[in-house]
């Protein structure tokens, strides 16, 4: 079944709302201001996709927005499990980029207006 709008949504804020949650941790982990510095950038850039995706009505549809919808839900579980499985600092850190790119692209690709 194709994803909807609600549901694009819906994945781009629960990656969000994991690694704003899990910022803390990291910061705490973390060893060099390069670290900081990238777990920063990587909640922004979520935040930044999820208000653009607040906003738009992520309501394209089609074979890459479901690609990308898929991709976007694939590397939210990838960064889940490295949070539940205790993964090394640098892998959250690779795990969360990740995840913001993919969700960064489904925005891109599901907005109309975007």
């Amino acid at each position: 079944m194709p994803s909807t709008a609600k549901d694009r949504l819906f994945e781009v804020y629960e990656t969000y709302r994991k690694a704003k949650e899990s910022r803390e941790l990291d910061w705490r982990d973390a060893t060099t201001l390069a670290q900081v510095q990238k777990i920063q950038k990587n909640v922004v850039n979520l935040e930044t996709a999820y208000l653009k995706a607040a906003a738009s009505a992520l309501d394209a549809n089609g074979a890459a927005i479901e690609e990308a919808y898929e991709s976007a839900k694939s590397a939210r579980e990838t960064m889940e499990a490295a949070y539940e499985e205790a993964k090394a600092l640098p892998e959250r850190i690779r795990a969360v980029s990740d995840a913001a790119k993919k969700v960064a692209g489904l925005v891109k690709k599901a907005s109309a207006k975007l």
